[in-house]
């Protein structure tokens, strides 16, 4: 778990110590008294997996991760499910349906089948036929990923009325947390407790992670994405860790390996051989010639930050991002010399408002920076990169080119620009993805 989430949570944490706290006073009086218990409420995958369906469009009201997989574009919703967009027609999209899947924050497509998280579980759907997608519960794996059980915690609870509050413990054994809700419970509690145990204290938590033949066709992922396809693995990360599905011929996915990678794994990016792994604290490079096996080469650290990355055959190109649970307010981009993977030096930097997602064409680096738009940056002299254009779009997430097409996730709505004439782009089509367009 991550410094910051143990940080945003350590005042659950001293509360549930308090509440746990057993009576040293045994002479002391005891009051008979109704408490609040706010209560985590558990659900199996198998009852989660009954939950996923397939619905009308839905209004697109978050940035979220977005692949594209033949003429379809999979946009995430964050803990909700998944807007699959019909691009057969890249100037007039079509906003065909919503996946409701609980807890999905990332995707992958190996040969019609698509792969997702759900909170704590990787779970499989079928979408040959894309307007009917069923999931394979068999195909569910469980207890793989960490996710954050406060995630779905009630902004407001209705707590009037009673003195006395406490947080019961999560019991990971009974299912993954899916919401919270309020308990009453008349207890006994002594003088001692009760100077402690009081809504006041409350108000912080309140505030409140066999090597055989290639598939044939895998989605292409924006940079912001913790799942990518290699061969006939699935590449995840999970926190501090690479997690390796080996995917049979049934496209069931099978546990297969998991690497330390000593630091806070955010990105993957895969180019030729070679897989890039940006991090909270820098880029990390691996040999993936042998997918089975992959082979850590060499780091290079920078400040503490969030960190999508990509890569051309010489050089690696890093947007740090401030503020969130990053730890830092610098946000620019980094260009790394890997022509050594020994060696790995930052050749320039270029200052940005608030980088998220980018992409690399040619000797052209478009980059999705948050509410100050599209930035498009000419690196062909790789020291001295320049901004050179700029698209006001009111928040750039992520990006991906299917040349000449580009496909920009915005806060509620997918942009896509011909960019066949770098520097300059046109815009094409603007899908907002709601129900009632």
């Amino acid at each position: 778990m991550s410094l910051s989430y143990f940080s945003k949570y350590f005042g659950l944490l001293c509360l549930l110590l308090v509440a746990c706290k057993s009576n040293d006073h045994p002479g002391e009086t005891e009051d008979l008294v109704e408490v609040a218990y706010i209560v985590p409420v558990y659900e199996t995958a198998s009852q989660l997996s009954a939950r996923v369906s397939v619905d009308p469009a839905k209004d697109y009201a978050a940035a979220g991760k977005i692949i594209t997989y033949q003429n379809y574009i999979f946009i995430n919703r964050p803990n909700e499910g998944i807007h699959v967009v019909d691009n057969s027609n890249p100037q007039q999209p079509i906003n065909l349906h919503f996946i409701t899947l609980p807890g999905s924050l990332d995707m992958a497509v190996i040969d019609d089948h698509l792969y997702a998280d759900m909170y704590s579980a990787l779970v499989v759907i079928d979408i040959s036929e894309v307007t009917q997608p069923q999931i394979m519960e068999e195909f569910t794996v469980e207890d793989v990923f960490y996710y954050n059980p406060y995630e779905n915690f009630p902004e407001e609870l209705d707590l009037s009325g009673y003195n006395y509050t406490r947080y019961e413990p999560i019991e990971n054994d009974r299912g993954i947390v899916t919401s919270w809700e309020i308990e009453i419970r008349e207890e006994s509690i002594s003088e001692e407790e009760l100077r402690y145990v009081t809504l006041e204290m409350t108000s912080d938590v309140l505030t409140v992670v066999d090597e055989g033949t290639d598939f044939n066709q895998t989605s292409s992922a924006g940079s912001m994405t913790r799942f990518l396809p290699i061969d006939r693995f699935l590449y995840t990360i999970n926190f501090n860790e690479l997690i390796l599905f080996e995917i049979d011929d049934n496209h069931q996915p099978n546990r297969f390996a998991r690497l330390d990678t000593r630091t806070q794994a955010e990105t993957l990016f895969q180019l030729n051989d070679f897989l890039f792994v940006g991090s909270t604290t820098g880029m990390l490079m691996y040999d993936v010639t042998s997918p089975a096996n992959p082979e850590y080469l060499n780091s290079i650290d920078h400040f503490r930050s969030c960190d999508p990355v990509v890569a051309d055959e010489a050089y690696a190109y890093v947007t740090l991002r401030g503020g969130t649970n990053c730890f830092t307010q610098s946000n620019e981009l980094q260009i790394i010399d890997i022509q050594n993977p020994a060696e790995l030096s930052v050749v320039s930097r270029q200052v940005l408002y608030n980088p998220h997602g980018l992409a690399l064409w040619n000797e052209y680096l478009l980059v999705c920076d948050g509410s100050a738009g599209l930035k498009i940056i000419n690196v062909s002299d790789r020291e001295n990169p320049e901004i050179i254009a700029s698209e006001n779009i009111p928040f750039a997430y992520d990006i991906i080119i299917d040349y000449p097409n580009a496909m920009i996730v915005g806060e509620s709505v997918l942009y896509q620009f011909d960019i066949s004439n770098l520097p300059e782009i046109t815009q094409t089509a603007e899908l907002p993805l709601s129900a009632n367009e």
